[in-house]
């Protein structure tokens, strides 16, 4: 099928035409996603692109994800925080035409560039804590399509049991009964998620949705900001396989953050530093379902090759955060690595 025959592309192109100043052709390029099933093309008029992208609707009488695609980058780009412009959107229809942030993404970018990856981090840090201290002015529980706050019942379900359904029994082909790790997840859950929050994060800052162009930073699929501890955000960027950043460099970029955000986040360091721990944990654990979901079930093999690094990190963080008491995932964890990683298929 040519991208042309794509249902409701051609209506932004039409709009594309318009907005660029009434060209009469405009060329079409199909843009490669990641784990979305979401389509995006650039659009090309005279010498300006726009970004077009194509979202079926899931939910007709509910808040469904483009709604929340509309409104949070509309509020987002209200506070001046660099995400693109939605020039056009039906979010009905699951059309919408953005302004282009280009093609690098900063795993791209970090590259060529690993010895001044503690210069660059440094500005993805400070992008962070803008985005921490401005986004929740105005943030509305309405704006967000499956949950307006990073709960205990969201870990446990969306994060915990996503880990032990599709990396430990899905991609390792182990039987891990619910009931197993159901205390320390339980527990974790209690420690990583909130009960109420006033303050908002991103949920999938990580250097696949960060973009570089003209020396700046651009942030994008924000659809899924929430409720909820902005240490999350953080932990997603630091233990991002796709870039590797190594201890060292973690462990300043901490300090960094809390150094500048701190005093906005309403809390000591030491709850801070406690939230972190969890929070790292349980998107580390959210990480190797998603990487098996994608790869095992949706056929994107291409993610299956972060999962070894993934798990090494894994593994790192029960070697030295003892303190909370997570024995049964220890213990697993453990056998994996002993057994190794083999995969069922």
């Amino acid at each position: 099928m040519s991208s042309m025959n794509v249902p409701g592309l051609g209506v932004l192109v039409e709009k594309a035409r318009q907005i660029s100043g009434g060209f009469e052709r405009a060329r079409v390029t199909p843009l490669f996603g990641d784990g979305s099933d979401r389509r995006f093309f650039r659009i090309f008029c005279g010498y300006s692109s726009l970004i077009g992208l194509i979202s079926p609707r899931a939910r007709k009488d509910s808040t469904d994800e483009n709604d929340s695609y509309l409104l949070i980058g509309n509020h987002l780009f209200s506070k001046h925080l660099p995400v693109p412009r939605i020039l056009y959107a039906d979010a009905g229809e699951g059309r919408f035409l953005l302004e282009d942030a280009g093609d690098m993404h900063l795993q791209t970018y970090v590259g060529s560039r690993r010895s001044r990856l503690e210069s660059i981090y440094t500005h993805v840090t400070a992008m962070l804590g803008a985005l921490h201290r401005k986004a929740p002015q105005g943030f509305e529980p309405e704006f967000c399509f499956d949950s307006p706050l990073y709960d205990p019942s969201f870990v446990y379900e969306r994060e915990l049991e996503y880990f032990r359904k599709y990396f430990v029994n899905g991609f390792l082909g182990l039987e891990i009964d619910p009931d197993e790790l159901r205390p320390d997840f339980e527990a974790l859950a209690e420690a990583a998620g909130e009960v109420k929050s006033s303050l908002v994060f991103h949920r999938d800052f990580q250097s696949r949705n960060i973009m570089v162009r003209r020396a700046g930073l651009w942030l994008l699929d924000f659809q899924g900001m929430r409720f909820g501890p902005p240490a999350y955000d953080l932990a997603s960027l630091l233990i991002d396989p796709y870039v590797r950043v190594p201890e060292w460099l973690q462990d300043k970029l901490v300090s960094k953050y809390w150094s500048s955000t701190g005093k906005f986040l309403g809390v000591s360091r030491g709850r801070f530093i406690r939230k972190f721990t969890a929070v790292k944990l349980a998107r580390n654990l959210q990480i190797l379902g998603a990487f098996s979901f994608l790869g095992v079930v949706k056929g994107k093999r291409q993610f299956l090759s972060y999962i070894p690094f993934a798990f090494e990190q894994l593994d790192r963080h029960f070697r030295k955060n003892r303190a909370m008491r997570l024995g049964r995932i220890e213990k697993l964890v453990s056998a994996i690595r002993r057994q190794g990683l083999n995969p069922r298929r």
